[in-house]
């Protein structure tokens, strides 16, 4: 996951981000930080047009792109100013954007980014006027909802248009999903073992499973799914169309023989 602050000079970003990183350290997690005063203290890049704004902006993300490959938490906390840089990074992996404001006058005003462009979807509020508690509280809130998953558990023998449609059905709403994968004896019912169903399913998903929106795990085989009382999960049901309803693994296993 990348955590991008992004606000105005003195609206909050690196004191919050600060503090996520020592939030997610303390909870085992592999954090990079990114702020943006380091950032170009390495790079060399003083130049504040849009030019140099656009490089740097672009550089931050190549490199939260990099370390998020290799398994790190990333916190970004950079002015960041221009929407269509920020929104690009959305489309290629999962973002939680922070943007911090604030009404009060504080030291940093006279370096204000005068073409900055507030985010207009998928972003959370932060008016820093509130106390740090406050904002890091909301903040803790986000993470928790963002990092939890869908489950789903079947056998996957073969995976086919019925189960993309049940995964995309809450992909689509913008949720992650975690794919269990039964582990079934090998018979002619079930032809493929547990780790090539979960192969399988991680090479169809990719993109999305390299940056954390699907997990695909084995699970023992079960013989019925049991709660006693809620316990801040739902249990939804989703109703396919009658195409997709009609889709029987069965048949496509008979067909590929």
């Amino acid at each position: 996951m990348i955590y991008w602050f992004t606000g105005q000079p003195s609206s909050g970003k690196t004191t919050l981000a600060t503090l996520l990183v020592d939030y997610l350290e303390k909870s085992n997690k592999k954090v990079k930080h990114i702020d943006g005063d380091g950032l170009r203290e390495l790079t060399q890049n003083f130049d504040y047009t849009e030019e140099g704004r656009r490089k740097n902006i672009t550089k931050a993300q190549d490199i939260a792109l990099e370390f998020q490959l290799k398994g790190f938490e990333i916190v970004v906390s950079v002015v960041a100013p221009y929407l269509d840089l920020r929104e690009n990074l959305k489309v290629k992996t999962s973002v939680l954007e922070f943007y911090t404001h604030t009404d009060e006058k504080r030291r940093k005003d006279l370096y204000k980014v005068l073409d900055y462009q507030k985010p207009i979807s998928d972003f959370i509020d932060l008016d820093t006027s509130k106390s740090i508690d406050e904002c890091f509280a909301i903040i803790k809130n986000e993470i928790r909802i963002k990092n939890q998953y869908s489950m789903f558990i079947g056998r996957y023998q073969p995976l086919h248009k019925g189960h993309k449609w049940l995964f995309n059905e809450r992909l689509k709403e913008g949720k992650n999903i975690l794919i269990c994968v039964r582990d079934m004896i090998v018979d002619e019912k079930n032809p493929f073992s547990a780790k090539q169903v979960q192969k399988n399913i991680e090479q169809e998903y990719a993109n999305l499973v390299t940056v954390g929106k699907v997990k695909v795990m084995i699970i023992p085989d079960i013989e019925s799914i049991n709660y006693g009382r809620g316990v801040g999960y739902q249990i939804t049901e989703h109703k396919p169309p009658e195409n997709i309803k009609q889709i029987s693994a069965t048949k496509i296993r008979a067909k590929n023989k």
